[in-house]
């Protein structure tokens, strides 16, 4: 993967390491135009606001299609402005993003479900949805509501739903439109402990068995290695550390590696902290 490859530039110039990046990017492309879900490549991409101080500065970043990366850092390193470039919502100061693999949507689940009070559950899953007759949408989100344990709800409303139900529901309306590039921004924060270890393994499930590309924003260090194949730490908007999770799935909880990569990560951003 890329990242094995770009620690090799670790001791160069920095101009030399930036001119490797980009060849390792460029070599990574190629390789990646056939592979399921789309791959995502950002060049020299920076964004700032009205204040003029760049939030996302010059980045170079390749995420091979069908990868798992997660994406932690401090508050305001520009994690969620990372997130809104890529999928469009933000447009760039300077710099580009690419998109390889088709036309495959991308999609996002927020921290909060964002579901509509006054539609029902099966109404809020198809609400995105545009081909197709009224009765094939509502197929196709009951089939996306069954793939991540709500069959049975279809005709609940929100508000009688727990906050695991909801979040759940806000994943199948994100899966319906069966997205190339699913960005998750810290959508499993406000669940207690045990709820949030049932979504992380069902997110890792249906990433397995769909294989789009997945960006995931969180704090929580423990659900990155947990989760990804691959963890950018960003700090001030450059990326500080690109590290591989090479720990086979499925994983289990307080793996020595794990723990291993997960306190290195936490002593980069604790070190930078003090």
């Amino acid at each position: 993967m890329i990242a094995s490859t770009l620690r090799r530039f670790e001791g160069l110039a920095p101009a030399s390491r930036a001119g490797l990046r980009r060849e390792a990017i460029s070599r990574e492309i190629a390789r990646d135009r056939a592979a399921p879900g789309l791959g995502i490549t950002l060049r020299g991409l920076s964004k700032a606001f009205e204040d003029g101080k760049p939030v996302i500065d010059g980045l170079d970043l390749h995420v091979p299609a069908g990868q798992f990366v997660a994406v932690v850092g401090r508050s305001g390193c520009g994690k969620s402005t990372l997130l809104r470039l890529i999928l469009g919502l933000e447009a760039p100061s300077a710099g580009r993003v690419a998109v390889e693999g088709g036309e495959a949507p991308r999609r996002i689940m927020f921290q909060e479900p964002r579901l509509l009070p006054w539609a029902r559950v099966l109404d809020n899953v198809a609400v995105g949805l545009r081909d197709g007759s009224a009765a094939e949408r509502r197929e196709r989100a009951a089939a996306a509501l069954q793939e991540v344990g709500l069959a049975d709800k279809t005709g609940q409303w929100p508000a009688t739903l727990s906050g695991g139900q909801r979040q759940r529901v806000a994943l199948a309306r994100a899966l319906v439109s069966h997205p190339g590039l699913l960005a998750l921004d810290e959508p499993l924060g406000a669940l207690d402990a045990l709820t949030r270890i049932d979504m992380q393994a069902m997110i890792e499930r249906i990433w397995r068995a769909q294989g789009f590309t997945a960006l995931l924003v969180t704090h929580d260090v423990a659900e990155a290695v947990a989760l990804a194949d691959r963890i950018l730490v960003v700090e001030a908007g450059r990326i500080a550390l690109d590290v591989p999770v090479t720990v086979p799935r499925p994983r289990r909880r307080g793996d020595a590696e794990l723990a291993a990569l997960e306190g290195r990560i936490l002593d980069h951003l604790l070190d930078r902290r003090a």
